[in-house]
């Protein structure tokens, strides 16, 4: 299908009335609706950016978008020019550190990737030193991915779930091994490539990421947790987007249940137990229901909970290993207990960042420790 622009929904709109619908369009795309978004420098800075797409007017026939193609829903598209003036204009206000630029597919990946190069390369050439990040499309060429990494700091393209089956049934225009998963390997061969250059003019060069719908299917979550271990060793996977399914009227998912949120935020935890704390899929299965999904609660604390005879933890004599098991003990905290033992008393752990309302129950300092929870569950210190 060739990409048309809707002339009855354009006609009329200004600019702000079209750039407010292409920033609610963004929706599936790794952060909330809203101009602004929030993404995360190599260092761990937030950096805000300004988050658009470049048209809700798509070829593809993703089950669960409300973008899709054939959906009766006001579209709009903005120019190359026009994102490029929108940036810059929130730029120089000091309102953003960068641009967030996705789409709907323009008749096909290749003259998408076009589009949103143009973009990338005008602000460069026009002296635009802020953080670019873009979210390319399944099947980008590599030559045009080749052409972005010289602009960008940060491009992607979203895996949206585990499998080429589950991927072929809300993604049916496009192959999840060759359009998606060839994609996450060239953007980690041409992440490494940039860092290994001297002095890439400069810039900070993100690390891979993805994007899954969290619901649209009746994946498990030790699917997902499952795909973003592999994805971590296989493609360098830093940090993995969810995005609970909402339902949308009038697409071939409407009547599904919506994912609950707090499904959202309890892979969010797991994964970073998987990128922070060295922890594999299969370290998680405690904290999985017998069909393999999470229950809504930390995953760390059940892991703990479940796992008595590691604990309390000497706070003096610990390796980190056993330092990061610890609930309220993150890898900051373990790094800096480390390297200020001996620590004598509680007041030093909570200066080191140690939230000890978590923390009190698995740990004793000097010999001294608070009453084990597993004793109120009968289970014995």
């Amino acid at each position: 299908m060739m990409f048309q622009r809707n002339p009855v929904n354009e006609h009329h709109m200004t600019l702000m009335e079209r750039m407010r619908v292409l920033s609610e369009g963004t929706k599936y795309d790794s952060c909330n609706q809203s101009a602004v978004c929030h993404a995360f420098g190599p260092d761990g800075r937030c950096i805000q950016l300004y988050k658009t797409l470049m048209t809700n007017a798509c070829s593809g026939e993703c089950t669960y978008c409300p973008n899709r193609c054939g959906r009766d829903a006001l579209r709009a598209t903005l120019s190359p020019e026009e994102i490029v003036k929108i940036t810059w204009s929130f730029y120089r206000r000091n309102a953003i550190e960068g641009l967030f630029l996705s789409s709907g597919v323009i008749g096909d990946a290749e003259r998408t990737a076009e589009r949103q190069l143009e973009v990338a390369g005008l602000l460069r050439t026009q002296g635009f030193t802020g953080y670019i990040h873009i979210r390319v499309m399944p099947g980008t060429p590599k030559y045009l991915l080749e052409e972005i990494a010289d602009c960008a700091n940060k491009f992607g393209v979203n895996a949206e779930t585990t499998s080429s089956v589950n991927y072929s049934e809300i993604c049916p225009n496009f192959d999840y091994q060759s359009d998606v998963l060839q994609r996450l390997q060239w953007t980690r061969d041409l992440i490494k490539k940039k860092r290994r250059e001297a002095g890439f003019r400069g810039r900070v060069v993100g690390a891979n990421d993805t994007q899954f719908v969290v619901g649209a299917l009746q994946e498990s979550d030790r699917e997902i947790i499952g795909t973003v271990d592999d994805f971590m060793d296989r493609y360098e996977l830093r940090r993995p987007y969810f995005m609970s399914f909402d339902p949308v009227p009038f697409t071939p998912l409407e009547k599904n249940e919506p994912s609950p949120l707090w499904r959202e935020i309890r892979l969010y935890q797991t994964s970073y137990l998987l990128k922070d704390y060295g922890l594999r899929a299969s370290d998680l299965d405690p904290v999985l229901d017998d069909n393999g999904f999470l229950l809504d609660a930390d995953p760390k604390m059940l892991l703990a909970s479940c796992s008595p005879e590691m604990f309390p933890v000497d706070i003096n004599s610990a390796g980190r290993d056993a330092l990061l098991r610890v609930p309220g003990i993150g890898p900051v905290g373990a790094d800096r207990i480390i390297r200020s033992r001996p620590v004598s008393s509680e007041k030093e752990l909570a200066r080191m960042g140690v939230v000890l309302a978590r923390a009190r129950p698995f740990i004793e300092i000097n010999g001294k420790k608070q009453t084990n929870l597993f004793s109120f569950a009968g289970v014995g210190a």
